[in-house]
């Protein structure tokens, strides 16, 4: 009795949930950041992450690219920005949701962004499309290095500015196992 109520339960679920992959070769993170003397940005185009979709309604993500990955175009500058994140003792930013909520092509996101070994909650909204078999999300947010405790760094005896704009575009591609 217990295996027929759980098929008439969750069998209709597992039929109706896709899962989504991300293209790593189409998708990418960016970060730009500033200093009175300069501004500069890195990009990652390492990014990992699955979405659920249930019933053409994204109902979980996760998305994760490794620190290391970020490139400023500057060796230096990188290198440095992996000593002041820790990058050996937190090798990963990640965002996890099980908060959306889909209006026409604006996907509305509730979740926690793990950076630096500190998790905060995270709210943005981003665009949500579909082309053929491949779906698009794209948004922006910015966030605080100093809430993930991060010691900011200086030059010329000037902290950079705590802020961090962040953009992002993954394309995502239906996964069959």
């Amino acid at each position: 009795m217990n295996k027929i109520l759980f098929l008439l339960l969750f069998v209709p679920v597992l039929l109706t949930a896709q899962q989504l992959r991300v293209d790593t070769a189409n998708a990418y993170i960016t970060y730009e950041a500033s200093h009175p003397v300069h501004d500069w940005s890195g990009t990652s185009d390492a990014v990992q992450g699955v979405v659920i979709v249930e019933n053409d309604m994204p109902t979980r993500m996760a998305i994760a690219a490794t620190v290391s990955s970020f490139n400023s175009k500057n060796s230096n500058r990188d290198a440095h920005a992996l000593e002041v994140l820790d990058a050996l003792l937190f090798p990963k930013v990640s965002f996890y949701s099980e908060e959306m909520d889909l209006n026409k092509d604006a996907l509305s996101l509730k979740g926690e962004l793990k950076f630096h070994g500190v998790s905060i909650p995270l709210e943005t909204v981003a665009s949500w499309t579909k082309t053929e078999d491949t779906y698009i999300l794209e948004g922006e947010f910015n966030v605080q290095p100093s809430k993930f405790d991060i010691k900011l760094p200086s030059f010329m005896l000037v902290k950079m500015r705590d802020n961090m704009h962040i953009r992002f575009r993954l394309e995502l591609l239906t996964f069959v196992p």
